[in-house]
């Protein structure tokens, strides 16, 4: 199947809101890998955009310089732009799609994201991933046609 630049926009769009959903099902693992496959999908948007050939599959921090989103955005959004990405990398892997919520939430708690957390640490990080990654979208959707080839 070969995908456009617009079909990894809308796919993103999609994404976040199939991640919401899972947040209010309480189904934590399955939001929070959702939510950073929607932001993987908007920066291959802009990725595909400008040349279709790319080399970091998986790794936010690579496919966002390779994305050059950062062109498209204002330069007071860039520093926003860059603490939400932090956000999302830091609770998003591509192999999380196999975690259950026992292996996620001890995988969290060694990267000690259950800092100041009471009880069920995958609900606020869960909040956190899904409200960047929906930031970073909505800011990716406006800017879309500025630069568009």
């Amino acid at each position: 199947m070969k995908f456009r630049p617009e079909h990894y926009l809308q796919a993103a769009q999609e994404q976040i809101v199939s991640a919401r959903r899972l947040h209010k099902q309480r189904r934590y693992p399955a939001a929070i890998y959702l939510a950073g496959v929607a932001v993987e999908c908007l920066l291959l948007a802009y990725k595909i955009r400008e040349t279709p050939v790319f080399e970091s599959r998986h790794d936010l921090g690579n496919l966002l310089k390779e994305s050059g989103i950062a062109e498209f955005i204002r330069p007071k959004d860039r520093k926003k732009l860059s603490v939400q990405m932090g956000d999302v990398w830091a609770r998003w892997k591509n192999n999380y799609r196999f975690a259950s919520h026992a292996r996620l939430t001890s995988e969290f708690r060694r990267l000690s994201l259950d800092r100041d957390i009471r009880g069920e640490i995958l609900k606020p990080n869960s909040d956190t991933i899904i409200n960047n990654a929906a930031e970073i979208i909505n800011l990716g959707v406006r800017r879309w046609t500025s630069k568009k080839n």
